[in-house]
Order: C-alpha cells, then sequence, then structure tokens
C-alpha cells in the first residue's frame, strides 16, 4: 500500500456539471407534482384570475403575470391544477440558467454546480415548486433580470441590458417587487450606451408601460398594507406600538434564515457575503452597486407590512446560495493540504455532504407534512357536488370552496345581518375561518336544527409557517414559535331543517 494517499481526479465539463444538476432537478420534482392534495388561496384566484364574477378578492394583490400564464394552458387544453403546477416547476428548474451564470462568475465549475443544488434542495424553492404558485415564476425572472444587469454593468453588453429589462417587465407583471428593478435599469442605460440609444429608451419607455399599467389598481391596497403596518389605520392587527412591530421584524428577517435557509447555508452565506463585499475588483463594485442595494431595498421594504410567511424570503435565496459557495471554494483553497490529498478532500466532501444532505432532509420533512394543507377544506367541497343542483349552499370562505364544488356559494357575513337560513339550504364550516366551528355548529343546531351531514379533517406539520389553527398566528411572525406543533383543521357541512328561532 502507498504510504500517502493520493486522489486521481477526473474533471467533468461544464456541460456535464450542468446537465447533471438539472436531472437532479427533474428528479427531485417531476414525480412529487401530484402529491399535495390541495392548492392555497392564492393559487385558486390565480387559476381563476379572468373570470371576474367568480369571487372578490380585496385583499390580495394579484397581478396577471403568472395567471395569464395558466390561461394559455387552458386555451391549449392544459388548465387546471396540474398545469400551474408544471409552470411552477419549469420556472424552479430554469432559475439554474441565471443562477449558473452568475455563479460562475465568482468560482469554479464544480462549486458552481454545488450552488445549483443547494438552490434546487432549498425548501423553499423545492416545495413551491410543486404549487401552483407565482413565487418560482418571479424569482426566475427578478433573478435572471440581476444576472443580465450584472453583465450588462461588466461586460457593457447592449444586449443584456435589454434583456434584464424585458426580465425585469415580466418580474413586475408577476409580483409587485419587480418595479424594484426600475431604477437599475434606466441608470445602467447609459453605461451601455454605444450609439442608437434612443432604441434602448424607447424600448425602455413603451415596455415599462404595461406593469406601471397593471399595478395602477393594485397600488390602494400596497400603500394600505404599509398603512397597517405602521399603524395608520383602524384595522391595524394588535402588534402593539408600530415601532416595535418594524423592530420586531428586523430581526425576525435576519434570524429566520437560519432556519428557513439551513444553519449551513446561512452560516456559510454570511461569511460569504463580507468577502464578496470586500472584493475590489469590477465584479465586487457590480456586486455592490447592484445586488446589494436591490436587495438591502427589498428587506426594508419587508419589515413594515405586518404579514409574514417563510415564502417571503425566497427572493434572497439565490443571492445567498451564491455566497455561500463562494465561501465554501474560498475556505477550501486556502487550507494548507494538496488538493489530490486525503485529508482535503474528506473536509471538502464532508461539507458538501453534510450541507445538500441537511437540506434535502429538511426540506423533505416540509414538502411531506404539509402535503394535507386545506386537504378538508377540498374533501368538504367536492362533498357539496352530490347535493341536489338547487341547493342553496352558504359558507365562511369562497374561492377554495366554490373552485372545488364546481357549483355557486354564497358567503357567510356575520357582520352584514343575522344569518337567517331557509330550510332545506346548507351551511359549510371550515375551522380555518371559523376558529370556534363547534361552538358555532352547536348554535346553527339550536336555532335552526341544524344536522351535520358531513365532516372532513386534515392535519399539517408546520415544518414552515404556511397554515396556523389559531387566526391570531396566521401570516404572523409569532407563527415561527408554533413549529412542529401540530395543526388540526376541521370542514363540516349542515343541512337547515326548520325555521330560524326567536333569540331573546
Amino acid at each position: 500500500m502507498s504510504p500517502e494517499w493520493k486522489h486521481s481526479e477526473r474533471h467533468l465539463t461544464e456541460n456535464q456539471w450542468f446537465w447533471f444538476v438539472a436531472v437532479i432537478g427533474l428528479l427531485t420534482r417531476l414525480p412529487l407534482l401530484g402529491l399535495s392534495g390541495s392548492e392555497n388561496t392564492d393559487a385558486i384566484l390565480s387559476l381563476t384570475y379572468f373570470s371576474k364574477d367568480f369571487v372578490q378578492t380585496p385583499r390580495f394583490v394579484i397581478l396577471p403575470g403568472y395567471p395569464v400564464l395558466l390561461q394559455l394552458g387552458a386555451w391549449l387544453g392544459l388548465g387546471g391544477i396540474f398545469w400551474g403546477r408544471i409552470i411552477s416547476c419549469l420556472a424552479g428548474l430554469l432559475i439554474l440558467i441565471p443562477l449558473w451564470r452568475y455563479a460562475r462568475r465568482w468560482m469554479g465549475v464544480e462549486m458552481s454546480a454545488m450552488v445549483c443544488l443547494m438552490a434546487l434542495f432549498s425548501p423553499l424553492l423545492w416545495q413551491w415548486s410543486l404549487k401552483v404558485m407565482p413565487d418560482t415564476t418571479f424569482l426566475l425572472l427578478f433573478w435572471w433580470s440581476l444576472e443580465r444587469l450584472t453583465a450588462a454593468y461588466l461586460d457593457r453588453n447592449p444586449r443584456a441590458w435589454m434583456e434584464a429589462c424585458l426580465m425585469a417587465v415580466a418580474a413586475a407583471c408577476v409580483r409587485p417587487e419587480g418595479l424594484l428593478l426600475l431604477p437599475w435599469i434606466l441608470v445602467l442605460e447609459s453605461r451601455v450606451t454605444q450609439g442608437r440609444s434612443w432604441v434602448r429608451k424607447a424600448v425602455f419607455l413603451v415596455s415599462w408601460a404595461l406593469p406601471l399599467f397593471l399595478v395602477r389598481e393594485k397600488i390602494f391596497l400596497l400603500f394600505s398594507a404599509y398603512r397597517e403596518g405602521a399603524g395608520l389605520t383602524t384595522t391595524s392587527v394588535p402588534e402593539g406600538f408600530p415601532f416595535f412591530n418594524f423592530v420586531y421584524h428586523f430581526y425576525a428577517y435576519l434570524t429566520q434564515p437560519f432556519y428557513v435557509f439551513t444553519p449551513f447555508v446561512y452560516i456559510f452565506a454570511i461569511l460569504g457575503l463580507a468577502k464578496m463585499m470586500g472584493r475590489e475588483d469590477d465584479l465586487g463594485q457590480s456586486f455592490r452597486r447592484i445586488h446589494v442595494q436591490i436587495f438591502a431595498i427589498l428587506f426594508i421594504s419587508r419589515l413594515v407590512p405586518v404579514t409574514y410567511q417563510d415564502r417571503h424570503l425566497m427572493p434572497f435565496l439565490p443571492i445567498l446560495v451564491v455566497a455561500a459557495g463562494y465561501q465554501l471554494e474560498t475556505f477550501l483553497n486556502g487550507l494548507k493540504y494538496p488538493q489530490n490529498s486525503m485529508p482535503y478532500h474528506f473536509i471538502k466532501n464532508g461539507l458538501l455532504a453534510v450541507t445538500l444532505l441537511y437540506s434535502a432532509v429538511f426540506s423533505s420533512a416540509a414538502i411531506g407534512g404539509q402535503m394535507d394543507s386545506f386537504g378538508d377544506i377540498k374533501r368538504s367541497a367536492e362533498f357539496l357536488k352530490t347535493l341536489p343542483p338547487t341547493a342553496v349552499i352558504y359558507s365562511d370562505e369562497i374561492p377554495k370552496t366554490q373552485y372545488w364544488a364546481g357549483r355557486t356559494v354564497t358567503l357567510l357575513d356575520y357582520s352584514q345581518k343575522p344569518f337567517m337560513p331557509h330550510p332545506g339550504e346548507y351551511v359549510i364550516l371550515h375551522s380555518f375561518y371559523t376558529p370556534r366551528i363547534n361552538a358555532v355548529g352547536d348554535n346553527m343546531t339550536a336555532r335552526f336544527g341544524a344536522v351535520l351531514i358531513h365532516v372532513d379533517n386534515s392535519v399539517v406539520e408546520p415544518v414552515m409557517t404556511d397554515l396556523m389553527q389559531d387566526p391570531h398566528l396566521q401570516n404572523r411572525i409569532l407563527a415561527t414559535n408554533y413549529r412542529f406543533d401540530p395543526q388540526f383543521f376541521t370542514s363540516a357541512v349542515y343541512e337547515i331543517k326548520s325555521k330560524a328561532k326567536e333569540t331573546k
């Protein structure tokens, strides 16, 4: 046996690495597209976006970019839940293209592949690649625009600027945050000017007119969300003094990535970001002038609204995994061991294996624990199909119930007037929207002779803070204190048997 072990390294080409990562992405997503039994409210609102009579949603800010893609599938006969998941899955895979390009500016081929794997196994990207949600589509367009902006800055490439502009426009049509790219698109236009700049200026003006036109109707809702977080509305949730809301979110958005992106990736990313900030070459300068500034504004914009979900952190994913990969590569290059020695490969492969394996296991737990999200609502809504065609049905939730039932459902609004159903009508309640569902059911039984005819239940393990049975925890930072506490949900269908009894 040789006294000194040496590794004979076999190098894969850049294309081989990239397609290896792409295949891993396909294998970890396509078989899981049918795993989740139901969808979130935003998904149903996106699927029915162009059905104006379907339901009013004044509290949601949904732009038509993602619903247009869903509608294109419907025109091709591919509409529905599965098509929406295909779009999310493809967007979650296509993110590898700009991520790979940007990572290659900072590190070698092998570590760039590891960066892509970190992104693929991230619980946020993996989970929302399997849902009918605009998050992965926005992430793809937003990050692709940033990567093209970097190319325009470093290479003074007019084509890269044009691509960045168009990608940013598409991102702004999906989510309002895409508008944050607008100032940098405008500033960098002068950097790539090589004659006939009026053409680019015309493209800029015409293309950005579309997202600005689309967001005009939503701007009031956006301002309302910020006013609520600042304590300037009467409907503000009880977060206490508004300043504490800002501070609370500030610390939460600094600490939650440790959990959401896994400890290994986050720690490596913090160290890598410091190194990337300290680079004095053009690449480091572009990072400080583009990415740092844009993400700083995005970070601040997240602090004022009172709402929080783990998926709000997804736009920060690409920059964090690139920083983590940069830290790992600089650390490994600084080791005193030869790169073909046993100690070097033990450290290198050990770090990469632990980082990726932890992310994969954690993500699998997040996906598996929440695959029955809103499952009780879907199953109970499907039960409504068995009721008489002329039946009048009331519900405390409209979009999902009406979509799954495939029939008209009337909102049961307690705040408008006393609820006075007639014999032969039906009421469907969901504990997610009616917390004291048993008490409400008992009250209907006493007043209207209501009979419980159907019950559905679902259990969610909130590895991510998507669903909470306590309404005060819904979309709030406090929900992070109840991770791994099982959340139980119930949907109940009642038939009204008699006229309302007088109440004293």
